[in-house]
């Protein structure tokens, strides 16, 4: 016994000497553990944590949280470990240290990279690993025989969370300090960090008191000091302390190092705190949109909210063209710029905005606000949402009501439409729609009101959707009001229209000999049918003189030491006297006339 004791403290040193003898390198994980991936383990209960029952855990302690260490993970842990009788065979506890290892690298038994990666902060459990999960048939003479099941009672004490960023090993960055909440900065965000870069262990730069302010995403830019920083603040939280290893001197000070401190091409090492962040958003596509100050919930106003700002406008130069306190007015009821109103409605009360507004969401090509916003200018509107209240919502309304907000929108996308704006146009007769979708709250004649309304808006749509050439959604359009509506006579017409630009005429035909028939004295539908029927005569024009082409290329081929004829061959080829039919001139003369007949005599062709 005691031999076994002295042999047992020897393998302790030389367990915490190498970090790597009785939890000695296995090769890479191989099991199949999924089991206990959202597995709930309840103190005192064991559960398997491998499929095939190989390793087993009890908690004997809860841990904080839910988070569990990952993949690459370097976790700190305390351990007893002893074989099935109690006989203990090594203990980090006595040592008086933590354990270190890199989870699921295959650095340690692999009962112990399944199990420790179920475990949360804190807690502290028993580990059951049979053979295959421990030292298999070999064993560890003399303390652990072949065969052998060892239990272990292991606590989770930390971890540091070590990721690839760019995946290709050139910067590795291990979190030292978790942060707060679960949002991450995106590209285009404005951040502040603080940092420290070593060489060598020395440290050869720092940031300012405060922080540094830069463009997440944005590597070229030197405020970021180095590239890697830019790279690193989109995977990290606020308050979040980071050690990066960077290993690619791109990602670092480059070929140029840094004078007198680090040499060219160094590899180098930092820490990085994320401070903060202003998040920048786009809106509309092209509105820029950086909260300055950002407020908790999710409340925003909506389409008809009445509003309360604090707004300053400025030309791009910084000349300021607008400043009002406590203005009040009503989203999306055309009472301020467009882009403003858009911008409004993405913010939440007492939240602050630096909002860049392009001139096609402002004052467009003629400029306003009595001359001081020029022609085609960008404007940037700093505003504070101090207050709101919501236009109710459809479901909030009763028939009546949701018949006048349905109307209201319908009017304001037949003003759209009239200034030829059609994209908002379609979004007001949409959202007009949506007012009626539900009729449960009517009867039958608000049904048969609300039905004609939906069918108007449909039809505008799809009359917008032509104007914009979008002959896809046109036609989707008039598809919704002919399946309510079966005859309306401009549901078929704007279809055929639709069917001409996508080129399908006998669609087109189709749809309008119904209207026809409905109505024969549509005038629209009379006109429409005539320049389809000169479309297709056209279209025809175009595939026989295409084939007759074909057709004589492949004769002249065949036939081309025969002299040429000085009479025409109908039905050989067309035309030889070089004004159609084949023969170079002719076919230029053909591209030239972009459809024209050829107006020669000699021609036989229509």
């Amino acid at each position: 016994q005691q031999q076994q004791t002295q042999d047992l403290a020897a393998a302790s040193q030389a367990t915490m000497g190498d970090n790597n003898m009785y939890f000695e390198d296995l090769g890479e994980d191989s099991s199949d553990m999924d089991l206990a991936d959202l597995e709930e383990f309840n103190v005192g209960e064991e559960k398997n944590v491998t499929n095939d029952g190989g390793v087993k855990k009890k908690v004997l302690k809860k841990g904080q949280g839910y988070k569990r260490p990952e993949k690459g993970d370097k976790v700190f842990v305390h351990y007893v470990g002893t074989l099935l009788d109690g006989t203990k065979f090594d203990s980090s506890r006595d040592k008086g240290d933590p354990f270190t290892f890199e989870l699921k690298a295959g650095r340690v038994i692999k009962g112990w990279d399944e199990g420790v990666a179920t475990m949360t902060k804190g807690e502290l459990c028993v580990l059951t690993c049979e053979p295959q999960y421990a030292y298999g048939d070999r064993g560890f003479p003399p303390t652990i025989p072949a065969n052998a099941t060892l239990q272990f009672e292991v606590e989770l004490l930390s971890w540091e969370s070590t990721k690839d960023i760019t995946g290709d090993g050139g910067i590795i960055k291990t979190v030292v300090e978790e942060g707060k909440s679960w949002e991450q900065p995106k590209d285009k965000d404005e951040v502040t960090v603080e940092y420290k870069i070593f060489h060598n262990k020395e440290e050869v730069a720092s940031s300012p008191q405060g922080g540094i302010e830069f463009v997440a995403g944005d590597e070229a830019n030197s405020d970021c000091v180095i590239p890697a920083f830019s790279k690193c603040v989109t995977t990290m939280k606020k308050g979040e302390v980071a050690k990066l290893s960077i290993q690619s001197p791109e990602y670092g000070f480059g070929e140029a190092g840094l004078a007198g401190k680090v040499p060219p091409g160094a590899k180098i090492k930092a820490e990085l705190t994320l401070v903060s962040w202003k998040s920048v958003k786009m809106v509309e596509e092209t509105i820029e949109m950086k909260l300055l100050v950002e407020q908790e919930g999710y409340q925003k106003p909506n389409e008809g909210s009445s509003v309360k700002v604090d707004l300053v406008g400025k030309l791009e130069d910084g000349t300021v063209v607008e400043e009002k306190a406590g203005f009040e007015f009503v989203t999306d009821d055309e009472q301020v710029i467009r882009g403003l109103d858009k911008v409004v409605m993405e913010m939440k009360k007492d939240e602050k905005v630096l909002a860049k507004i392009p001139p096609e969401h402002a004052y467009g090509s003629s400029g306003g606000l009595d001359g001081k916003v020029p022609a085609d200018a960008t404007l940037v509107y700093e505003v504070t949402l101090k207050e709101f209240v919501n236009a109710k919502e459809s479901f909030e309304m009763d028939a009546k009501e949701m018949m006048e907000a349905a109307l209201k929108f319908k009017d304001k996308g037949n003003s759209y439409f009239k200034k030829g704006d059609y994209e908002v146009a379609i979004q007001k007769y949409e959202k007009a729609v949506k007012y009626l979708e539900h009729d449960s709250k009517y009867t039958e004649d608000e049904k048969s009101a609300a039905k004609k309304v939906k069918i108007a808006c449909w039809n505008n749509e799809a009359q917008c959707g032509l104007k914009r050439k979008d002959y896809a959604g046109a036609k989707k359009r008039c598809d919704k009001v002919l399946k309510v509506d079966s005859q309306n006579i401009k549901g078929l017409y704007r279809r055929a229209q639709s069917y001409i630009g996508t080129k399908d005429y006998l669609e087109a035909s189709t749809d309008l000999k119904n209207a026809l028939l409905i109505d024969p004295g549509c005038r629209e539908a009379k006109l429409e049918m005539k320049r389809l029927l000169k479309l297709q005569a056209d279209k025809n024009k175009k595939d026989k003189k295409l084939y007759a082409n074909m057709f004589s290329k492949i004769s002249f081929s065949d036939h081309k030491a025969e002299p040429a004829k000085e009479t025409e061959e109908e039905g050989e080829g067309g035309c030889q006297k070089g004004c159609c039919g084949g023969q170079e001139e002719g076919e230029r003369a053909e591209e030239e006339n972009a459809g024209d007949a050829c107006q020669a005599e000699c021609c036989s062709h229509p």
